[in-house]
């Protein structure tokens, strides 16, 4: 049968005050160790999803202001452009009109000239006529 051994007495009686000096000195700090690290873990989940979000909505103002900001800029561009392309029009139609001008002004003198031309053409082709005459045979003609 069973018989009593004085051993498994120290065993009965180191198991339970090993149990207590490791509880009190282990497992004790231990477990606040690792409870302080997960409150620590779940503090900084916390922090991080509320940086993500805010992160999120910083994101979607700056996308607005940036679409707000390009609309604004297009629109300044098309404004920028329609006046300079009045003003290239307006040019455009000085250079013209000046061109045209240049060319009615052109026209006259040459009508003015050709008038001239025309009017002293029979009296200068008589007095080239004559000087020719007057070259050929060696003499002045009477007039």
């Amino acid at each position: 049968m069973l018989r009593f051994n004085v051993t498994l007495l120290y065993v009965f009686v180191a198991f339970p005050i090993a149990y207590a000096i490791l509880k009190r000195w282990l497992f004790v700090p231990l477990m606040a160790i690792l409870d302080a690290r997960e409150r620590d873990e779940a503090t900084a989940a916390r922090v991080h999803a509320e940086s993500l979000e805010e992160l999120q909505k910083t994101i979607a103002a700056a996308e607005r202001e940036l679409a707000r900001t390009r609309i604004e800029a297009l629109k300044e561009r098309e404004k920028l452009r329609a006046e300079g392309r009045a003003q290239w029009e307006r040019r455009l139609a000085e250079a013209r009109g000046a061109a045209r001008a240049g060319i009615e002004q052109a026209s006259r003198e040459i009508d003015e000239q050709a008038g001239r031309a025309s009017s002293e053409l029979p009296s200068r082709a008589r007095a080239l006529a004559n000087e020719l005459a007057a070259k050929i045979l060696g003499r002045k003609l009477a007039a």
